[in-house]
Parts: structure tokens; sequence; C-alpha cells
């Protein structure tokens, strides 16, 4: 017998046990990252900190700064998909959001996210909130494509759904996600657990949500789906 997804009892117990490990995996890698951040001595707080000092010497003391967007909204791409994770304003808007440090000895979930444009299924990439060139790692963050988004931090906050797609450098607004923009008989949803979601970019996401963001006309993408997480609770 088949389930929603099309798929055996059997190919559910494989993907499920395949998850499993991707996930084991990532935490493996997100607890070498940290204990080679301690070492380097460089804490996201620092980095933010040296950021803003450079931007406003660079723009004359009370200035704009002279980057691409200001504050949050740095670099954010407002392309068609795919969005590759946007590195080169990442620390200007880590500055301007202002979350707390990446840590996960305080709070620790996972969300899963999937992202649909005019019916196709666009990947969360891997790395998102880890700037491969510097030691600095965000809050909110992914290992691989597999959707799963690590929510880390030095205590409890309500991180939301618009914070990650800043921190990813997706524009999102209630009607904008990248270069689509409602209208025409396509629309911007977000739905959360199969609920639809009215305020998108403050969408506070809590531990195991399912998440959909699509953008087409209604029903060109489904609007809830359940991830099979590790009996583990991660």
């Amino acid at each position: 017998m088949l389930d929603q997804d099309g798929l055996t009892r059997k190919q559910r117990r494989e993907q499920a046990r395949a998850q499993r490990k991707a996930l084991e995996a990532a935490e493996r890698e997100s607890s070498a990252r940290r204990k080679r951040l301690k070492l380097g001595g460089v804490s996201l707080a620092g980095l933010a900190i040296a950021v803003v000092a450079v931007l406003i010497a660079a723009g004359g003391g009370g200035a704009s700064p002279r980057v691409s967007g200001a504050g949050a909204g740095a670099s954010l791409q407002v392309t068609q998909a795919p969005w590759a994770p946007e590195y080169s304003g990442l620390a200007t808007r880590l500055a301007a959001l202002k979350l707390p440090g990446q840590s996960d000895g305080g709070y620790h979930i996972h969300a899963m996210l999937r992202v649909y444009v005019n019916g196709k299924q666009i990947p969360v990439p891997a790395n998102v909130g880890i700037d491969p060139n510097a030691t600095s790692l965000a809050p909110l963050h992914t290992h691989d494509t597999s959707g799963i988004v690590h929510i880390e931090s030095t205590e409890q906050y309500p991180f939301t759904l618009g914070q990650f797609f800043t921190i990813w450098g997706v524009k999102l607004t209630s009607s904008q996600l990248g270069g689509y923009v409602a209208g025409n008989g396509k629309a911007l949803s977000v739905y959360a657990n199969g609920e639809l979601v009215h305020n998108p970019v403050g969408y506070v996401m809590n531990a195991h949500d399912d998440i959909v963001v699509g953008y087409g006309r209604p029903g060109s993408f489904p609007t809830s789906f359940q991830y099979e997480w590790p009996g583990s609770g991660l």
C-alpha cells in the first residue's frame, strides 16, 4: 500500500533511516565546527562588531554604509531560483538582526523547510549561514540539502522564518520570494504543519515544524507534508 507521497512502507522505513543518518552526520559536523570556532577564538558577536566598525568608518561616521542594500537587506537576492547561500553581505545582515550567539548548549531545535516555485521544488542549499571563508556560524543554518533548518543559540529565542531567509540571502515578504512577486493569478503562500501562515516573515519556527513556502498558481504546490523525525527527538 502506498502512502500520500506514493511510497511503500518499506521505502518509508528506508527513507527515515537515511534521514536519521543524515541528521546525525550533520550534528557531528556542527559539533566539530563549534570546536574549531572556539579554538580560533573568534565569536560571531565579535565579528559583527568588527564589521559594523568598518562600515561606520567607511561611511564617514553617521553616513549610510556603502553596501548593496542596507542592514538586514544587504545583498539579498531578488533573482529567479535556485538561490545559493549569499555570503558577501552575511556579516552585515547578521549584525543588523542582532540574534543570540550560536550554541547548541542553550537552545537547540530543528524545523523542516520545503520551497516551491511554479510547481517545482527548489532546493534549500547546504551551508546557509555558514560562510566557508569566515570562522562564524549563524544560529539559523543548514548543513545539507535535506531542508532541515538547525536552530541553535545560547538562549531560547523566537527565531522567525523571515530571519532564516535573511541569513540565506533571499528576499522574503508577504508577496515576494526572491525575484518572484505575487500577481497575475500567482501568489506567495506559506504553510506550517498544513495551516496557512498569515505573516510569513514573522512566523516563529517551532521544533519539528513542517514548513512549505510556495509561489505560483493555487494548487501548483503541496501545502503540507510530514517529515519523519528520528526517534531521538532531535
